[in-house]
């Protein structure tokens, strides 16, 4: 009987430690925001042109490289502090940014789907969504998406179409955060053609399309319009980019300590040798992050380790 007992327990613990790394796991590789750099201080920027028509306004830079079109301005108003780069250095910068930061929302950490919807076009009306990568071959938003980090702050969404971007127009389309509580620097949308968002749209994210993005009648953005190839074609937009501040960390070392600067897009580690007390200060730079969802998996996983050792020496002990 007491063996019995003691088996069961074993498994329990051994069942219990399984979920524990598999959770711990899941936390460790969610969805991680790409650094935009040079392009993080753009509203919108295209490939070919950009058109307006209408009083739009953007906040932030308008740019377009390697075309040189921008139509529309005025009617339409960038900044401040934003203001209009065409076919100079800046927004080439800006462009070689933007396709790194494209790419990066496919490469690791982001490779794997936590959502496959698969080769169908989803509508994401009525959703509520916690971070995470999502995946389909095109996505379509007829009504309310809504974003959920109560469970994960500072969580991610990567939104990931293999084809089209496109919501509709007139129906009161819109993404919001749950209880109002979000950043737009956290939301993104990798476009491998072209996003349409459509008349009425109250869109949140980073809009990052292969192709050409378009913002029909009073769609209004919390976010970016950054195409590769094509046009960003405006009418009466209006275009509110919050800068992603740098992220700063300060960590107190003792003498001969080794420090650690993880900047989401790969680890820097350096040894170095401090005076008692000493301080290190690293700044990343704007949408770069230090995710801390890896440490509480670490966390929980040993909890659950020495949870399932005391488990076992109590069976063991029983037995005697």
């Amino acid at each position: 009987m007491n063996n019995l007992k003691f088996r069961y327990l074993s498994l329990f613990a051994i069942v219990g430690f399984a979920a524990a790394l598999l959770y711990g796991l899941s936390l460790a590789l969610a969805a991680t925001s790409p650094t935009l750099g040079a392009a993080g201080s753009y509203s919108v920027l295209a490939g070919s042109t950009v058109t307006n028509t209408g009083p739009t306004t953007v906040t932030g830079d308008l740019g377009v490289s390697p075309g040189s079109a921008v139509t529309g301005f005025p009617p339409g108003i960038v900044g401040p502090p934003g203001t209009i780069h065409a076919a100079d250095s800046n927004a080439a910068a800006a462009q070689l940014a933007n396709n790194a930061a494209f790419l990066a929302l496919s490469a690791a950490p982001n490779v794997a789907c936590t959502q496959d919807f698969g080769a169908v076009t989803k509508d994401l009306v009525g959703l509520t969504l916690v971070p995470g990568v999502y995946c389909a071959n095109a996505f379509t938003l007829s009504g309310t998406l809504t974003l959920d980090d109560t469970a994960a702050p500072n969580g991610v969404w990567i939104f990931r179409s293999a084809s089209t971007l496109i919501t509709s127009a007139g129906v009161g389309a819109r993404v919001q955060f749950l209880n109002g509580i979000g950043s737009p620097c956290n939301v993104w949308w990798k476009v491998v053609s072209s996003a349409t968002i459509g008349v009425g749209t109250a869109f949140i994210g980073n809009i990052l399309a292969s192709t050409s993005i378009a913002l029909q009648t009073n769609a209004s953005l919390n976010g970016r319009a950054l195409a590769q190839t094509g046009a960003v074609t405006l009418d009466t937009n209006i275009i509110s980019t919050l800068l992603c501040q740098a992220a700063t960390t300060t960590t107190t070392t003792l003498p001969g300590e080794t420090t650690t600067t993880s900047t989401g897009q790969g680890t820097t580690t350096t040894s170095t040798s401090l005076p008692p007390g000493a301080t290190t200060t690293t700044t990343l730079p704007p949408g770069a992050t230090i995710p801390a969802v890896g440490n509480w998996g670490m966390v929980i996983l040993a909890l659950a380790f020495l949870g399932a050792i005391a488990w076992m020496v109590r069976a063991r002990r029983s037995l005697l």
